[in-house]
């Protein structure tokens, strides 16, 4: 638990001091230390004769959220319950969008997902391609997806790991999903309604990746589609790319893409899918910390602990969110109803609260909101969603080395799910 320094006592005036001018210049110094910068949610920076506000635990409102931790989660127990937590390990060793391409980082509706059976294929293929492994023994997969920012069209990129059995396997899974796009149906009723003959295309410095390039009608959009499939061990490894810069432009970004996947999965250690259910859910206890979300909004990427890679997956900014964790000695992330970061020390988990505020705040259209009454070095941002719709409130705090993120519609919701989770992490 983290101790928050008491207010500095004050020694008694001697007599003959002039108490009028000392109680003026202690207001002035009061003034300097609760000091906001004009049109921005952020507090000045502190100095070293102002300390901290301190936290008033009795104004923390965590309405009816749960303010102590859940049971420890123990192990998987079961082999379909493993194939998740294998996949919260595999998320950090495949490769994001951005960093193939900074400019392809706006997240959609898949920007990240597990694929634990064949019918999560069609979150990585289209359903024809995907047949081309129906079958085969499958254990996990993570796949990750982002887009170009501005009006459309726009570049996309998906990347997924999909691990197969064996490497026998794998090979037998690339070969048939690449067969299978060069042979799409041409029945009007299929999706999608492909409008050209498909294409064959190598991809530079991978002889071993084989790829295709479809072109299709997407609503009004004339749209060229590359999918590629590289075996590698026991993984097959996919792009899916589009990029309406020009034509080839979808190649050197699969290229580069490769380039990077290929050395960092060999850097991931599989669990034998015969230990999956022995695979413990909650190593360091962080998840069970974590406030909960309610049972019919759990996904299979929620209440789960992720290293710093594996979690900016489900970061809306990780070309800027990426070296702010660095900086903060961040070394897992916890993510279910609220967000919770463990920093390597209190100071910079304050560091990384007030870092993500910064780029909340400098989101198009954002408005500061009333910060978590009770805690003072918070910060809430009110921040629109894509296309100005429906706004979300996002709340930052540190708790001793934590960094604390909700995002809600309703600020007050929001409010109380820090206090919720402050309570919990400093118990």
């Amino acid at each position: 638990m983290t101790s928050f320094p008491n207010p500095p006592r004050r020694t008694p005036l001697a007599p003959q001091r002039n108490t009028g001018a000392v109680a003026v210049l202690l207001a002035v110094a009061l003034l300097g230390c609760a000091h906001m910068t004009p049109g921005t949610a952020r507090r000045a920076p502190q100095s070293p004769t102002c300390p901290p506000a301190a936290v008033n635990p009795a104004q923390l409102d965590p309405g009816s959220y749960p303010t102590t931790a859940g049971p420890p989660l123990g192990d998987a127990g079961s082999s379909q319950v493993g194939r998740l937590v294998e996949a919260t390990r595999m998320a950090g060793f495949v490769v994001g969008p951005w960093q193939a391409d900074p400019n392809v980082s706006a997240a959609g509706a898949n920007a990240a997902a597990v694929i634990d059976d064949f019918h999560q294929f069609a979150r990585v293929l289209w359903p024809p391609i995907a047949g081309g492994a129906y079958g085969l023994p499958f254990l996990v997969g993570f796949s990750a997806e982002r887009q170009s920012t501005g009006p459309d069209p726009k570049t996309l990129l998906r990347n997924a790991v999909l691990r197969f059995a064996d490497p026998t396997t794998a090979s037998t899974a690339a070969a048939g999903l690449h067969d299978r796009a060069m042979h799409m149906p041409k029945d009007p009723r299929a999706t999608p309604i492909v409008t050209g003959p498909e294409q064959a295309i190598p991809i530079p410095g991978h002889p071993e990746a084989a790829a295709a390039l479809l072109t299709f009608q997407e609503g009004a959009q004339s749209v060229r589609e590359l999918s590629v499939f590289t075996a590698h061990g026991p993984y097959v490894l996919v792009q899916v790319a589009r990029c309406p810069a020009g034509p080839d432009c979808e190649t050197p970004l699969a290229a580069h893409t490769l380039d990077l996947q290929l050395p960092l999965i060999d850097k991931f250690a599989p669990t034998a899918a015969d230990q999956f259910a022995a695979l413990p859910r909650d190593p360091t206890g962080l998840v069970a910390r974590n406030l909960p979300l309610p049972a019919d909004q759990a996904t299979p990427t929620t209440g789960a602990a992720y290293d710093p890679a594996g979690a900016l997956q489900f970061e809306s900014d990780p070309v800027h969110t990426g070296p702010a964790l660095t900086a903060a000695g961040v070394d897992e992330v916890a993510i279910n109803l609220t967000t919770v970061y463990q920093a390597a020390d209190p100071a910079r988990a304050q560091t990384l609260a007030e870092a993500y505020s910064d780029t909340a705040a400098k989101t198009e259209g954002a408005q500061p909101a009333p910060p978590v009454p009770g805690l003072p070095q918070s910060r809430c941002t009110r921040v629109p969603e894509a296309g100005g719709l429906i706004p979300r409130y996002w709340c930052l705090a540190a708790a001793g080395r934590y960094t604390i993120k909700a995002v809600a519609r309703q600020v007050d919701n929001a409010h109380q799910q820090i206090a919720a989770q402050y309570r919990i992490l400093t118990r």
